[in-house]
């Protein structure tokens, strides 16, 4: 799903960066003495269900106590039902439900990049 998601927001003129892993998204954007991403981020798309040992609500969690993700547009997608909408809120995320439609996430994430940032397609 990564790299037909990131093709996609590539063809709409969005600069994609891929973790492959919640550790590594971790260490490149916020851990020191990590290398750090040469770009600034305007959007961050995580799964709930993550490769590697830390679930995408607790990368979601982490981020959102490290200035300057606190306020990050960040959509979480899934595959599973969520009973919990509490701890959606709490996370201030947009969740997109799997299996979601291309133009789904593309509007999402149009609606969520703010105009004249880096990431404006």
């Amino acid at each position: 799903m990564q790299e037909m998601l990131s093709l996609v927001l590539q063809d709409e003129g969005y600069v994609v960066t891929i973790y492959p892993t919640a550790e590594e998204c971790l260490n490149a954007l916020i851990h020191p003495g990590q290398p750090q991403t040469s770009l600034p981020i305007d959007l961050l798309i995580v799964d709930w269900r993550l490769a590697g040992s830390v679930p995408g609500t607790e990368v979601i969690r982490t981020l959102r106590n490290s200035p300057p993700f606190d306020s990050l547009p960040i959509i979480l997608t899934t595959a599973a039902t969520i009973h919990n909408t509490d701890e959606l809120q709490d996370l201030h995320v947009a969740l997109l439900e799997k299996p979601f439609a291309v133009d789904e996430i593309v509007n999402l994430v149009k609606s969520l990049v703010l105009p004249g940032t880096v990431a404006d397609g």
